[in-house]
């Protein structure tokens, strides 16, 4: 009996053993395919953000903090690039202040512009609605990123040009934006319907000219339903992905005046 019921036993392992070889080659083949949105050096994207001989031109330098132990912080190279970009805007959009460290850098290299950011309070939590199918890992990301209560920027003298709106960015109003943001950075919830929802109103929400950056595309194994949104997204509008970064980037065209016609 017990040399019968070691069999059977064997007999399941070696075939759990074997679905779990299956879907790891699976997930290993996944990572090693070329991803769908193209990279692109950073100069392709913007010339403005291109290197020499000796590495990023001094046009580009930034006034910066680096990532080190920042909850939930973007690379230094991916801060290097939007506050670049930032630096000849007027209105810049954020969905996802997590720490308010990002929003920050935006403004004190953009001194012209004005920054809104988008939070839950902790408070507010209730009021996020997954759907059927949104990554149960990247909701508990996103209320972990969104459990602050004091930001960066307080207390600097750039909090004046900050506005910082609480809620949830579902039942964000984009109206009063519409077409009016010089950038808009994407990192709030990164659940699927939740980047369906804020990449649809950044897509409306920003100028001709103007650029949109999402975060966290890091491939079919992490953040997947980034990965596959922006994948969608790609198929209508031109989306590159900025080599050595998590950042895929989106340029709106700029409007073609009747004279130019």
């Amino acid at each position: 009996m017990w040399l019968e019921f070691s069999l059977v036993a064997n007999v399941f392992l070696l075939a759990a053993l074997s679905v779990w070889f299956r879907q790891k080659f699976r997930q290993y083949f996944n990572k090693l395919r070329p991803w769908p949105i193209a990279k692109v050096l950073p100069e392709t994207f913007d010339p403005m953000l291109r290197f020499g001989i000796l590495g990023p031109d001094r046009e580009t330098v930034i006034q910066f903090v680096a990532s080190h132990r920042v909850p939930s912080s973007i690379s230094d190279l991916e801060t290097w690039i939007l506050c670049n970009l930032a630096k000849k805007t007027n209105r810049i959009f954020e969905f996802g202040t997590c720490t308010g460290k990002t929003t920050w850098l935006l403004a004190l290299n953009a001194p012209q512009a004005r920054i809104t950011t988008l939070t839950l309070r902790p408070e507010d939590m209730g009021q996020v609605r997954n759907a059927a199918g949104d990554d149960p890992e990247a909701s508990t990301w996103a209320k972990q990123e969104s459990c602050f209560t004091d930001f960066y920027y307080q207390g600097t003298p750039e909090e004046k040009r900050i506005d910082q709106l609480f809620g949830d960015s579902k039942q964000f109003d984009e109206k009063p934006f519409l077409a009016s943001c010089d950038l808009i950075f994407v990192d709030g919830s990164h659940t699927r319907s939740y980047i369906e929802s804020d990449s649809k109103k950044a897509l409306a929400m920003v100028k001709p000219g103007g650029v949109v950056a999402w975060h966290d595309y890091r491939g079919p194994m992490r953040a997947k339903d980034v990965f596959t949104v922006l994948n969608k997204l790609a198929r209508g509008i031109p989306l590159h992905h900025i080599e050595g970064t998590a950042m895929v980037v989106y340029r709106a065209p700029q409007q073609v005046l009747p004279n130019d016609a």
